[in-house]
């Protein structure tokens, strides 16, 4: 009887290191497709980074060349206002095998948090709620102290959240006290107690890069002070998506 068990124990070692050696395998495979992605999404946010910050100086240097190019006063400020045509084809760049989309925003257009009062945001506020609750929230704004961001504002009671988002995008912590009449809205005029200008004193460069055929997206937010012709970066953020 001992003698026959022996092709069957056999056969069933043989199955068994089968079975082994195919589960090392697998984990071996797994492991390599693991490095290969992880390896695949770092090159992706590499390039995608450096994408969106290229096309950063490239946004910088065309509007720069285009303000150096202004004799009119006139002509400089129908530019300036209309900053959603100011970089012509250079809105959108190709880089090899990535891609960059830039967007400019006239700070000038909202009421900036760290310089307005708050006779001046409970005036804002009382467009999205009621007076008392407006007064609120703006004395609680001061209380929060200077903002990096308009996002802290979510630090405020959920309760007013809701009106609070809708109000944040005739905000910013970007600006310098100042407002664009030519641009800004009548409700953030309605409020605005500080100097008005006809022209953007600041802008928001917005870059987004990614790499072709990759959802990474790598984003960067650089704030601009216009002097003359020259800008001047006063803040830098940036983030992957």
């Amino acid at each position: 009887m001992r003698p026959r068990s022996r092709p069957g124990f056999a056969v069933m070692l043989v199955l068994w290191l089968i079975v082994l050696l195919g589960a090392l395998c697998s984990g071996v495979v797994m492991g390599a497709r693991s490095s290969s992605l992880l390896a695949a999404n770092y090159r992706a946010q590499v390039v995608a980074r450096y994408a969106a910050e290229s096309g950063l100086t490239v946004a910088v240097a065309a509007l720069e060349d285009s303000l150096a190019k202004f004799v009119d006063g006139t002509a400089r400020r129908s530019y300036l206002n209309q900053l959603d045509r100011a970089l012509g084809t250079n809105a959108e760049l190709s880089l090899g095998d990535a891609r960059c989309a830039l967007t400019l925003v006239d700070v000038g257009t909202r009421l900036d948090v760290n310089f307005a009062d708050a006779e001046s945001l409970t005036t804002l506020f009382a467009y999205f709620t009621d007076a008392i609750d407006a007064a609120s929230v703006a004395a609680a704004v001061r209380e929060l102290g200077p903002l990096q961001n308009i996002d802290e504002l979510q630090r405020l009671a959920d309760a007013r959240r809701a009106w609070l988002t809708r109000a944040a995008a005739y905000l910013t912590a970007d600006g310098d006290g100042t407002i664009n009449r030519a641009t800004a809205s009548d409700t953030v005029l309605a409020a605005a107690r500080g100097e008005l200008r006809d022209e953007p004193s600041r802008l928001i460069v917005i870059s987004r890069g990614w790499r072709d055929g990759h959802p990474l997206t790598y984003e960067i937010h650089a704030v601009y002070a216009i002097a003359g012709t020259q800008l001047t970066l006063v803040r830098w953020s940036e983030k992957q998506l």
